[in-house]
């Protein structure tokens, strides 16, 4: 009888050393939940149509308002951009120069990370891709009011002008 005893001690104590190795690989492993946020962004204007009305050549004329809205869930440490670049400009004597466009921005609302941002009112004078929205680093709903001018030249003729800018959004 002892000796079916000492066996099932032996059966016992080696089931108890293999759920305390198995007990053992799972808390050394550990658990937990892990939840990946990807990057993701939208803007609103991928592009603005633009219409000046020329009456007075030599005069700037201005465009309606355009509200544009970009939306951005970004990684740490990334900087989000909002930058614009003209497509076309045509008037009643063909093509009209680019770099005769500026445009003024005013942030119209923000939230989260683009409240530290800023719309930037500039011009094409000094390229054809210009930033709309700088400083700009963490996720967050960004809107500015965009107002586009003509300043045109006494060669000019008068009449209608039409065109367009593209907008891009990117985090980078």
């Amino acid at each position: 009888m002892q000796r079916v005893s000492s066996r099932a001690a032996a059966v016992i104590a080696l089931a108890a050393s293999i759920l305390a190795l198995a007990l053992h690989a799972q808390n050394s492993a550990g658990s937990g939940l892990v939840i990946q946020v990807n990057p993701e962004s939208y803007l609103d204007t991928p592009v603005a149509g633009l219409s000046f009305q020329v009456n007075n050549p030599g005069e700037t004329v201005y465009s309606r308002p355009v509200t544009i809205t970009a939306w951005v869930r970004a990684l740490a440490g990334q900087q989000i951009h909002v930058t614009l670049q003209p497509q076309m400009l045509n008037g009643p004597a063909g093509t009209a120069p680019s770099a005769r466009l500026s445009w003024t921005a005013v942030m119209a609302s923000a939230t989260g990370g683009a409240t530290a941002a800023t719309c930037i009112s500039s011009n094409f004078s000094a390229g054809p891709l210009q930033q709309l929205i700088g400083n700009w680093t963490r996720s967050g709903i960004a809107k500015c009011t965009v107002t586009f001018a003509l300043t045109t030249d006494s060669t000019w003729t008068a009449g209608s002008y039409t065109g367009t800018v593209a907008l891009n959004l990117s985090a980078q």
